[in-house]
């Protein structure tokens, strides 16, 4: 028994492939460093060759690892395919599935997606990553996680989408300084036209980002420049330096829901067509679709439709 090959040691060897270290892969598997070690020295005692070695920043392929790596991840998808569509079969649906969500909808997606998830098919465990939606969409097409709800201005890439709904972006910030400011400048409370962004400070997320390459570009083919005060890589410290600062930023009505609806912020919209967002539900096209990942897949869009109408999120 000791010298055949287990689907468990193979798993471990491509996550110590995928990583470049056996102890990110450890911390990704939850096993312990000594285990890895020894499936992978295992391995190599089974096949009869060196699958790693050392350098100064974790481990690299042997060529004998590189082939055996471009076998062994279709091998174990497959396991993974033909035990979830065993499960589906006998009315089972269970598996883990990893979603990616953009700041903006990822405490009221992921809180419901709790609830219906967890009373609809309690076999099926979630595991939530956010980010913005380039760190998603490479995550997506490295393979990393199933499902992701991000946001787009152009068309698809290489994975698999369907469109939730789409929202215009708008110019936000506290209500009295976005007051103040409007009436400094003496514009008025309908549409702003996009150069005019050329007039309020801006905090506006690290790029890559989608909404900020929405604008470079807009200001680059209008020929105006951006008056950004800061970058910042995370939503709530956007929202905390509009708080505190004669500061604005550019988002859909989704991300400041709450805020706007308590009054501590207000908006602007912008009235050119580009300046909407599509928000799409997309699908890894490197992890095979598993049950799992078709039950919840089908349950957000469901959830976006509940938001929209009970004003959660706006079209």
């Amino acid at each position: 028994m000791q010298d055949e090959l287990t689907l468990k040691a193979l798993g471990i060897f491509v996550e110590v492939a995928r990583t470049g270290s056996v102890t990110s892969a450890a911390a990704r598997l939850g096993l312990a460093q000594s285990v890895v070690s020894r499936q992978v020295a295992a391995l190599e005692r089974l096949i009869g060759g060196a699958l790693f070695y050392r350098n100064g920043r974790g481990v690299a392929l042997t060529s004998l690892a590189g082939q055996l790596l471009a076998q062994a991840v279709p091998l174990l998808d497959g396991a993974t395919e033909l035990l979830d569509t065993a499960r589906g079969h006998a009315g089972h649906v269970s598996g883990v599935v990893t979603i990616g969500l953009v700041p903006a909808v990822s405490p009221a997606l992921s809180s419901a997606l709790l609830v219906e998830i967890g009373t609809r098919y309690p076999g099926v465990r979630l595991r939530i990553v956010e980010g913005y939606s380039g760190d998603i969409e490479t995550r997506l097409s490295q393979g990393e996680i199933d499902l992701g709800v991000v946001n787009r201005y152009r068309a698809a890439g290489r994975n698999s989408y369907r469109r939730l709904f789409e929202t215009p972006l708008m110019l936000v910030g506290h209500r009295e300084r976005l007051a103040e400011r409007c009436r400094e400048l003496g514009i008025g409370p309908g549409p702003l036209a996009t150069r005019q962004l050329a007039r309020f400070p801006l905090v506006l997320p690290v790029p890559p980002n989608a909404i900020r390459t929405l604008l470079d570009d807009l200001a680059t083919r209008q020929k105006f420049s951006l008056a950004v005060v800061m970058e910042a890589g995370s939503s709530a410290v956007i929202k905390r330096i509009m708080a505190d600062h004669m500061a604005f930023s550019v988002l859909p009505y989704h991300a400041v829901a709450e805020e706007l609806a308590s009054g501590l912020m207000d908006a602007l919209p912008l009235g050119e067509r580009a300046m909407r967002q599509s928000v799409v539900l997309a699908a890894s096209s490197l992890r095979p679709f598993t049950q799992a990942a078709r039950t919840v897949a089908q349950c957000i869009p469901e959830l976006a439709e509940r938001f929209l109408v009970d004003g959660t999120w706006r079209r």
